[in-house]
């Protein structure tokens, strides 16, 4: 009865609440008429789509219903999942409910609404919702829950969700733990508590209730958005006297979409100054060529990010990452009109999330990119259903909402993708086709439908990489090309009267380029051609087999493959876009000057239980050997000295050339090893674990950094 009742209460106030103006100046088309038809992110589109309707409703339901007293079958899945660490059930909602808005797809909707439908009989009389009665992060669960329930109402009809949502905002309001503590520290108090705000404000924007409202104003983390404000770095002195050193990567920049929430709903334009801001700080200080940011799932000084890029495996954390790029641009090209902030969706639409790998049958899916100059693999994360299995369906079902804006006098392109869209322009209904290879092709054809003959301005966004002007040939007018003329927003703009079926073909003019990590310093850099980042496959770093000068020089087309090349100087070197990638296969996407002749740890061969440490591998049982193939007439051996280490034996060619000890009160010292006066050629090393150690070391542990020229 104190549940009715409580929801009679929110019904009430919801019924009163006047809406907030309309503060969008450009409108996404909200999913609803708007579909990619084909092409890459089309397949990926339906790889995500069968990859998450194919999960037994049974096993995501179990925790649930056990906790709740309720006949409970299926299996455990694991994981993150059986361990309620931040547990991504809310996300599989929004998932599939913007899979259906996005496909169409029945099979999505009517999973969503068994999977609502069990979860609602789950919760307790208290509103207590959790997978277990100890959940592992309180406030990362409930916002995607409100997230979920709030994607169901909006992308699936279940306007009952907010039902749900009322009894377990009810629970938090009472039970959340408020520190709001600064920054990102284990410990030190509620895990990502600042990206409450964002869902709490769709979900008053949907039901006008004031609860939501004002809830969502409790989580603003307003001392960490000022820094935006203020166009201060992130690591200057606050004025609290704090300073903090590095931030989590992918919550603090989707904490921002809790700023452009806040600007829609009370329209202080110190919310609209901050994100824009963070924008520009971020492309500047934090990106690297693809988009990706965070390495080591961290925001740092921007002079520490080459050497992180050298020691990690970490580089993006490629599904959390690219949804919070997605939102926070979605966002601001809605609310300032400017088309250039779809330049980092484009970046990270191609070289983040649709250059995944395919999610495995235990959830583990592709959590993170790594450009590691030394060379790199892409694999799926070792635990499965992680905080990236809950964002990846998403994020991939968003891409078909970040193609399309409205404006007040026609439609914005933002994306050039194979797709349509259908919208209504004064009340007469327009329909646009767009067919593409792009980016394997630097043509767009939009064809134009209307029922009757209209004006209105077809616009399309100019890319920042743009490598000449972009022209457009229109039906009939000859076949001739014509500029396009770039408005203030950065839209290329096209206005006439249109009729049914005329086209409009589009070149966007694409070229080799380097892309350096630090703007000036041509090493460590990447090469890319249009939006998308290429990926050298060899058994060595090329990064000196290069003419930056002339990049176009350097490649030889590979017929009938698309923006695939082989090197010039050295045809066994394949060129390709990083997206091309499969498990498993070795690449190099950022060349660095100090790279070739590198082996890194990861190329090893292991025998024993080596585990990956990032910048090394580690083992501590005696006989356990790890081993790697170089060339030359010397060789360095890379390691650390710990106060746990102990001895190993290297040999070269079957030969003991020595052992090392890598013992040192210290921890975490870069240390080295030399073997010169080798034979010409190839050669293996092996290191094995010996049962030795100094008699003040705490343990046998033996690691390896890699393998380098000797200087």
């Amino acid at each position: 009865m104190i549940a009715i009742a409580c929801i009679a209460a929110w019904a009430a106030l919801s019924q009163t609440e006047v809406f907030p103006p309309e503060r969008r100046v450009l409108m996404p088309l909200d999913y609803h008429g708007a579909r990619v038809t084909g092409g890459m992110l089309r397949r990926l589109l339906d790889e995500a789509k069968d990859d998450y309707l194919r999960i037994p409703n049974d096993d995501l339901l179990m925790g649930f219903r056990k906790r709740a007293g309720l006949p409970a079958p299926g299996h455990e899945l694991g994981g993150w999942y059986s361990n309620d660490v931040f547990h991504v059930f809310g996300q599989i909602l929004s998932g599939l409910s913007r899979m259906y808005a996005a496909t169409g797809d029945p099979q999505c909707k009517a999973k969503a609404d068994a999977l609502l439908d069990e979860w609602t009989r789950c919760i307790a009389k208290d509103g207590y919702f959790y997978y277990t009665n100890h959940p592992n992060a309180p406030h990362y669960t409930y916002e995607k829950m409100v997230g979920g329930l709030v994607d169901m109402a909006v992308y699936a009809g279940r306007r009952d969700a907010m039902l749900s949502l009322a009894r377990i905002t009810r629970w938090a309001e009472r039970n959340l733990d408020r520190k709001n503590v600064y920054s990102y520290n284990a410990g030190d108090g509620p895990t990502e508590w600042y990206t409450l705000s964002e869902n709490l404000y769709r979900a008053y924007l949907v039901t006008g209730d004031v609860h939501y409202r004002d809830f969502a104003k409790v989580w603003e983390y307003t001392d960490y958005w000022k820094l935006y404000a203020n166009k201060q770095s992130l690591f200057d002195k606050r004025p609290d006297g704090g300073q903090t050193g590095r931030y989590h990567a992918y919550s603090h920049v989707n904490t921002l979409s809790g700023a452009a929430l806040a600007y829609r709903v009370r329209g202080d334009s110190w919310y609209l100054d901050t994100i824009r801001n963070a924008y520009d700080y971020l492309q500047a200080n934090e990106c690297f060529a693809t988009g990706g940011f965070g390495p080591d799932e961290s925001l740092v000084p921007k002079q520490r990010l080459e050497q992180m890029l050298r020691d990690t495996t970490a580089t993006f954390e490629t599904q959390c990452g690219t949804w919070a790029v997605f939102k926070l641009c979605k966002s601001l090209i809605s609310l300032t009109g400017d088309a250039r902030f779809g330049d980092w969706v484009e970046q990270t639409a191609y070289n983040g999330i649709g250059a995944s790998i395919p999610m495995a049958p235990n959830g583990s899916v592709f959590y993170y990119s790594n450009y590691n100059p030394y060379g790199a693999v892409k694999t799926n994360v070792g635990d499965g259903w992680t905080c990236c299995t809950g964002t990846r369906p998403m994020a991939i079902a968003d891409v078909c909402d970040l193609i399309y804006f409205q404006a007040k006098d026609g439609i914005d392109v933002n994306l050039f993708v194979p797709s349509t869209a259908q919208f209504q322009m004064d009340g007469r209904n327009v329909s646009i086709r767009q067919d593409t290879r792009f980016p394997e092709a630097s043509d767009t054809t939009f064809t134009v439908h209307v029922n009757k003959p209209k004006e209105f301005s077809l616009r399309f966004r100019r890319p920042g990489w743009l490598a000449g002007p972009a022209t457009v040939k229109v039906s009939g007018r000859n076949g001739r090309p014509t500029v396009l003329i770039e408005d203030s927003e950065h839209w290329l703009v096209l206005r006439r009267k249109w009729h049914d079926g005329d086209q409009v073909v589009l070149n966007l003019p694409m070229n080799f380029r380097s892309v350096p990590l630090y703007p000036g310093k041509p090493s460590p850099t990447a090469i890319a051609i249009g939006p998308t980042v290429l990926a050298f496959r060899g058994d060595d770093s090329p990064a000196n087999l290069l003419d930056y000068r002339h990049l176009a020089s350097n490649f030889v087309t590979s017929p009938g493959e698309a923006l695939t090349y082989h090197l010039r100087r050295d045809a066994t070197v394949l060129v390709r876009p990083f997206y091309a990638y499969k498990d498993g296969e070795n690449y190099f996407l950022y060349l660095d000057s100090e790279a070739p002749g590198h082996v890194p740890h990861q190329r090893f061969h292991t025998d024993g239980p080596w585990n990956d440490g990032g910048k090394h591998s580690f083992c501590n049982k005696p006989g356990s050997w790890c081993e790697a193939v170089f060339s030359g007439t010397s060789i360095r051996l890379l390691g650390y000295l710990y106060e746990d280490a102990g001895r190993a034996e290297v040999t070269i060619d079957g030969k003991v050339v020595g052992k090392i000890d890598e013992f040192n009160p210290k921890r975490d010292i870069p240390m080295h090893w030399d073997f010169t006066r080798l034979g010409a050629g190839k050669h293996t090393l092996r290191v094995k674990v010996l049962n030795e150690k100094t008699s003040a070391s705490t343990n046998l542990y033996i690691n390896v950094a890699g393998l380098a020229p000797v200087k």
